[in-house]
Parts: C-alpha cells; sequence; structure tokens
C-alpha cells in the first residue's frame, strides 16, 4: 500500500475536484501564451489535426502544456500555476549556475597550470607539492574574478555542449510540471526528465500528453535517461526510485553492487499532497552533490500549530499554536528537518529560496557534501523561547563557538532572563528549527532582474519564443521576490503588528510609521514576504515596547467597557494564607488591597518607563520603497487545496468507451 501522502493521479468521480464546464464540441481557442490555464471538452473530432480534443478527454493549456484528462475528473488546481512558474525559473538559474561552475573550475585548472609552468616544471611530486606552494592564489582568484566578469554567459549558456541537468519530477501525476521544464528551459542546459508517479493510470496519462505535446520523439525507454537527452516515463514508488539512484556521477569504476544503482539526479523535485516528510531520506541520498531539491508541504495545519503532535511526529519539532510568526516557523521547522536529516550522510543544505505561498511552504536548497560544514550545524539550529503573557521572544542556537578557540563548538546558554522582561512571565518553547538564512540573495536577485528584463521586453504582448515566454505570474513572483530581497536574512521569525496593538488594546500604527521608529531608533527592520503586518528586526523585545508604549501615549487605548472590565477584574489575583493564587473577589479581601498584582499584559507594559527616545518620523528608507505587487489579491473565490487522489480503475473507462 501506498503512503497515504504520496499524490497519484486520482480519477474517482466521488473524491475529485470537478472543473464545473458544460460538455459540448469545441475546439481548442488558446493561442498557447499561457496567459490563462484553459479547459475545454469536446464531444466530436476537430477537422484541424493540431486541435484535436479526444471524445473523453478534457483540455488543460498551461503555458506551453496542453494536458489531456478524462472528462470531468480533473485533477488540477490553478493556484498551483504560480508554484510551477517559480519552480521553472529557478531550475533555470540553477541549471546556469552548475554550467559557470564547471566552466570557472575548468579555467582555474588552466590558471593553476599556467602559473606551474611559469614557477618550473616539477620532476617529482615532493617537487610538484613545492612549486604549488609558490602560486599566489590570490592572483589566481583575482584572475578567475576578472574571467567571469568578462565572459558572455548568456552566450555560453545557449552554446554550452556539455551535459545538462537531470531531473526527476518523483510525484508527477499526469506530468504537466515536467513537460513545461522540458519544453521551457534551455534546451542546452537540460539533460532529460523523468515523471514517475505510482498510479498506472497516471504513468499511461504522461505518455498520452507526451504525445499529444507533439515530444514522442523524445520520449525515452529503459537506462537511455542518462544517454540521452528526452522525457523519462517511471511508473514506480517514488522511495524506491530514489533509494536505487544512489550513484555518484563521478563514479567511474563502481563495484558490482554500485553498478546496480542508477545515477544521482541533479535536481529532484518533491511535490506531494501533504507532507514531504516520508521523501526527504531518500531525495537527500539521490541528489548528486551541488544538486537542487525542490520540496512543497501542504500540511500547514501540522507545521502551522493546529496540529503539534502531528508535527512533532513528522519533523521531530514542536510548533507555537497561533503564534504570530507561524508562517515563518513552518518553514523553518521544515528546512531544520532537511537539514539534519542531510547531516546523517555528511550533507549540508544552503537554501536558495523558501517561501510560503497559498496554502503550502516551498523551499529549493543546494545539497553539498561538506563535513566541514555539518560539524557546526548547532550554529544553525535553535529553539524559540516565547513569552506565554506577549509577543516577547527569543531565539537561541544549540551551538556557539568556545570564546578560547573558535574552531571548538560548544552548548550555547538558556536566554538571559529566565522570565518575560516586560511581563514576568514564563517561556514555553519551540522547535528545533533552523535558524540560518532563508534565501540566497544574490540567486534572488537575479530572478527578479530576469523578470523585469521580461516585463520590459513583453509589455502586454508576450513573445512565447523567448525563455520564460510562457510565463503567466511573472508580476505575482516579482512582488514575492521583490519582498523577499527585502528581508533580514540574520534576523529569525517576527512580530506582527496587528498582534502588538491587540495586547495593548490601542489603535494599530501605520506599518511604516512604525518601521521608521525602529530605523530611528538605530535598528534594521523588514517585512516577511507572506504576512504583510510582519515586524522582522533586530531590535530587542524591549525597544518594540518602548515605541508601543510612545504610540499609546500619543493615541491613548480606549477605554474598556463595563463587561470587558468586570472580566480584568476576575483576573485580579493575589495569594492566600496557604500561598496559592486567588482572585481578588473571591478572595474577600477587595477592599483591603489598595493594588493588587495585575494580570494584564497591557497593564505590566504601560506601567514600565522607556529607555528610548521613539522618533515616529517617516524614514527615507520607507519613502523610497521599491514598488512591486507584494501582496495580491486571492486567486480565485473558494481558493485552497483540492480533495486528495484516490486512484482509479481503468477497466471502467474501457468499458465505457467500448
Amino acid at each position: 500500500t501506498a503512503p497515504p501522502q504520496q499524490r497519484h493521479l486520482s480519477f474517482n468521480r466521488s473524491n475529485i475536484h470537478r472543473l464545473q464546464k458544460p460538455v459540448f464540441a469545441t475546439r481548442l481557442t488558446s493561442s498557447m501564451t499561457g496567459e490563462t490555464p484553459t479547459t475545454e471538452t469536446a464531444a466530436t473530432t476537430s477537422t484541424s489535426a493540431d486541435d484535436v480534443i479526444p471524445e473523453n478527454r478534457e483540455l488543460i493549456v498551461e503555458g506551453s502544456a496542453k494536458m489531456l484528462y478524462p472528462k470531468g475528473v480533473v485533477f488540477y488546481n490553478p493556484v498551483q500555476v504560480q508554484n510551477r512558474d517559480l519552480s521553472l525559473l529557478m531550475l533555470q538559474l540553477y541549471a546556469e549556475r552548475r554550467v559557470k561552475r564547471i566552466q570557472l573550475k575548468k579555467q582555474k585548472k588552466i590558471f593553476l597550470k599556467e602559473a606551474r609552468e611559469k614557477i618550473g616544471s616539477a620532476a617529482t611530486n615532493e617537487e610538484a607539492i613545492r612549486t604549488t606552494n609558490k602560486i599566489d592564489m590570490k592572483a589566481i582568484e583575482q584572475q578567475l574574478k576578472e574571467y567571469e566578469e568578462k565572459t558572455n554567459w548568456t552566450e555560453h549558456y545557449d552554446s554550452y555542449d556539455g551535459k545538462g541537468i537531470r531531473v526527476l519530477d518523483a510525484l508527477a501525476a499526469s506530468g504537466l510540471r515536467s513537460l513545461r521544464y522540458f519544453n521551457e528551459m534551455s534546451p542546452s542546459l537540460l539533460h532529460s526528465v523523468t515523471i514517475n508517479d505510482l498510479d498506472p493510470a497516471a504513468a499511461d496519462l504522461a505518455k498520452e500528453n507526451i504525445d499529444y505535446n507533439k515530444l514522442s520523439d523524445h520520449l525515452l525507454e529503459g537506462d537511455e535517461e542518462d544517454k540521452k537527452r528526452g522525457i523519462s516515463v517511471v511508473n514506480s514508488d517514488a522511495t524506491h526510485l530514489m533509494y536505487t539512484s544512489r550513484r555518484k556521477p563521478d563514479l567511474y569504476n563502481p563495484d558490482p553492487i554500485q553498478a546496480m544503482q542508477k545515477i544521482q539526479y541533479d535536481v529532484i523535485d518533491l511535490d506531494p499532497y501533504g507532507s514531504a516528510a516520508p521523501f526527504l531520506d531518500p531525495a537527500l541520498q539521490a541528489v548528486s552533490n551541488g544538486g537542487l531539491l525542490a520540496i512543497t508541504s501542504t500540511d500547514m495545519a501540522a507545521l502551522g500549530g493546529s496540529h503539534p503532535d502531528t508535527c512533532y511526529g513528522r519533523y521531530s519539532s514542536m510548533p507555537i499554536p497561533r503564534a504570530p510568526y507561524l508562517q515563518e516557523l513552518a518553514l523553518r521547522i521544515l528546512l531544520k528537518e532537511v537539514a539534519t536529516r542531510a547531516a546523517v550522510y555528511g550533507r549540508y543544505i544552503r537554501p536558495v529560496l523558501s517561501v510560503g505561498m497559498a496554502f503550502y511552504v516551498r523551499v529549493f536548497v543546494e545539497v553539498w557534501d561538506d563535513k566541514a560544514a555539518v560539524n557546526n550545524m548547532s550554529l544553525d539550529i535553535g529553539t524559540v523561547y516565547q513569552s506565554v503573557q506577549c509577543p516577547s521572544f527569543h531565539t537561541i542556537p544549540h551551538g556557539q563557538h568556545s570564546r578560547n578557540n573558535k574552531n571548538i563548538i560548544q552548548a550555547t546558554r538558556a536566554p538571559k532572563y529566565p522570565v518575560c522582561e516586560e511581563t514576568g512571565a514564563e517561556f514555553k518553547t519551540a522547535g528545533p528549527m533552523w535558524m540560518g538564512p532563508l534565501h540566497n540573495k544574490d540567486v534572488v536577485g537575479e530572478a527578479i532582474t530576469r523578470l523585469e528584463e521580461l516585463e520590459a521586453k513583453t509589455g502586454e504582448a508576450k513573445d512565447v519564443n523567448q525563455l520564460f515566454g510562457y510565463m503567466k505570474m511573472h508580476r505575482e513572483l516579482h512582488g514575492l521576490l521583490t519582498s523577499v530581497s527585502e528581508e533580514l536574512d540574520d534576523v529569525p521569525l517576527y512580530y506582527d503588528l496587528s498582534n502588538l496593538s491587540h495586547t495593548m488594546g490601542s489603535t494599530s500604527p501605520q506599518i511604516g510609521v512604525f518601521k521608521s521608529a525602529i530605523i530611528n531608533a538605530g535598528f534594521r527592520v523588514s517585512g516577511y514576504h507572506k504576512e504583510p503586518q510582519a515586524i522582522k528586526t533586530d531590535a530587542p523585545n524591549s525597544v518594540i515596547w518602548d515605541i508601543m508604549r510612545a504610540w499609546c501615549k500619543e493615541h491613548p487605548p480606549k477605554l474598556k467597557s463595563k463587561k470587558k472590565q468586570n472580566r480584568l477584574n476576575k483576573k485580579k489575583r493575589i495569594k492566600n494564607n496557604k500561598g496559592q493564587w486567588e482572585a481578588v473577589e473571591d478572595s474577600g479581601k477587595a477592599n483591603e488591597i489598595e493594588s493588587p498584582i495585575i494580570v494584564s499584559a497591557a497593564e505590566k507594559i504601560l506601567a514600565k518607563e522607556s529607555s528610548i527616545t521613539v522618533d515616529f518620523t517617516l524614514s527615507a528608507e520607507i519613502k523610497n520603497k521599491k514598488k512591486a505587487l507584494r501582496f495580491p489579491m486571492n486567486p480565485e473565490a473558494n481558493w485552497g487545496p483540492k480533495k486528495a487522489a484516490s486512484g482509479y480503475k481503468r477497466k471502467s473507462e474501457e468499458s465505457n468507451d467500448s
């Protein structure tokens, strides 16, 4: 029985989302620009061979792909178009980085050879070592930098005659994502795409769609995927396929056991229905050194804290239910799990892009063989200490450098204060979580540049012949990546401005005004790409509350209604003779006590004096903020995940056809 999280193509009419379209004879009307995913049905055959829609099929057009599905039972979610567009962009940039790395490595060898020849030839190995030690490596690095700046890399990518990347779409369903990769990425940089799914019907449908898209000449059989450029379709369990694809590409003389393994993939895309946890271990072994993992997890109920027990079982991390920063904490819990599983095999992850999108999280990480980095991994894994009474929190890594020797890692210390310094409340913990950077800002910057170039070239009329010409969601992706590029990459988690205001019982300041106050106080601040009200800053908790105190002085909180005040009075407590806490009203001493202990977080915070002078003047950084579509409207009405796949019997379709 397949794991329940693995997604298969579903044709069960009772369990699948139906596209509400009338069944009538029609012809394909899309111009194949990718502007709109289009659904068409046909009861008869079209006169044009290019536009034929089989009688028992529906057609969806997305990007360059024309996908046929059994009529009325299409497993397709338009919300995921942004996911596929982003994946296409990230894979293209990865393929380019890979080629650049290969070329720079070759060029460095050339520069080293030239340097040795200048010093003199070496007759023995010992002389060769001494010769190498005499080389000025700084000069070599400078040469390499100048070479990189002078090279026209676009031409180099287009004319690249080496082997491109091998991509595994491990949970491919009908193969829509795979066909877009093959059609829309640079042909010189992409060697092969493997479409895999456990459902035999999905594999058959993938082959049908390969034929419908006129790619049959590129369909590979057997072991051809490693030798020829093309698309292969595999009907296998994803974990089994990856566990049997662990042979390193540069292993020239494999032993008999290694020879039974397939070669590792350069890119593995995991897009399951639910959690990606069951697929992480094999994927981390089946991806090549420096390869890319693209991982989606849609189990936000677990990662977001609604089911902390489930989250701990899947990811060995504890979330915080209803935490203001739950969107980022979900990403960091997933990355922690990827990092710790990779470390078992002496591998270290370097996140390229980590985003929350719609109802899921999506991460792109490079995986490297790097035992030295694994040894320092405790610096990037940590715990959250969250006050139980207010939004104050601390993030503490598990490891730290020894004061006397930076090469030694030792256990870190707990927070400086045993209780919340603002309210005196206890801390609750969450994690462990990833505390390193979520993104590679250089890659994000390059992606933004490509999208801006695309917008400048195309305007309203798209040219599908250019790179990314089929991309529909480029404006939304530009806004998303712009927000990502502005985030502080060394500050885990964030405050929510509406949550801060709610704690104080005050009106909420404008987000720009509050950020300006932080900047004017001498600290850094940014937003977060998934939360419009996010305050990500290196300012300590005390500064945040000083700003809120200043705001409350200028905009006093509204007086509470009598009902709310009575409820608040019941929360005022004192200790009785037995040392137990009890409500003042229940103690019978309400009139005797002049100042009972107050448990309201707002009253405790406002009772303290500010330690800084707060300036709400709008800063230049906020005024000159780059314009972008950062937080677009919901993609469609009633958007969200569709129902899970449940399999189907091909015999029923065959009987209907007969």
